[in-house]
């Protein structure tokens, strides 16, 4: 008897799979999917949920975010506006180094932008002749918090490896992007748990109809 396959369950915040390999892609990765079934479904609905998915990727500890968090609700509502605005940015470039084609000159723009409306958090400092480099949001507004994604983001344009960067196919995929660091670079779907599955699903049903 053939095995029966079974769909995933659906994706959310709390039990959302990294498979970017890089904050900046987990970043991406926010909505449900960016193409195929139920594109831009999404998983940021708010500013808590952006702080609270900062906490997870490691980007702001404690400090950070009862900083952030003690912005007003017009200020928390517009830095949320700001980062999906950021993550559509983001989406098109790497989108573009996936598929090996000319970023977008615009997009490069208002990212530079955010990296520098948020440069005034970043502190470097001496410690134990180790220098460090990381974020001090005392005193900051709530879209601060972009900070830390736009300069992984900028960072992975400038170091790369851009030449490994995938984009979950759009037969079947969902368009998520992660970094191949198989071997031979055979890595095709953002997840075998998910979209994966789902190819798995859809070629079986294929074969008993």
């Amino acid at each position: 008897m053939e095995k029966q396959l079974t769909q995933p369950p659906p994706r959310q915040l709390d039990n959302l799979e990294w498979v970017g390999g890089h904050p900046a892609l987990d970043f991406i990765n926010t909505v449900h999917a960016w193409l195929g079934e139920q594109p831009g479904e999404e998983y940021l609905h708010g500013f808590p949920e952006l702080l609270r998915w900062s906490r997870m990727a490691g980007l702001i500890g404690p400090n950070g975010t009862r900083a952030l968090d003690a912005g007003g609700a017009a200020a928390q509502a517009k830095a949320h506006r700001a980062a999906l605005a950021l993550r559509a940015d983001l989406h098109r470039l790497f989108h573009a180094v996936a598929g090996g084609r000319p970023l977008d000159q615009a997009a490069l723009d208002r990212v530079t932008a955010v990296l520098r409306d948020t440069v005034a958090w970043r502190r470097i400092t001496a410690e134990g002749g180790n220098i460090c480099c990381g974020w001090d949001f005392t005193g900051a507004p709530p879209a601060a918090i972009l900070g830390p994604v736009v300069w992984q983001a900028v960072e992975l344009l400038e170091r790369g490896p851009l030449d490994r960067i995938k984009e979950c196919p759009y037969d079947g995929g969902c368009g998520w992007l992660f970094i191949d660091t198989s071997k031979n670079r055979s890595r095709t779907w953002c997840s075998m748990k998910t979209c994966g599955t789902l190819a798995k699903v859809r070629r079986f049903r294929a074969r008993q109809a």
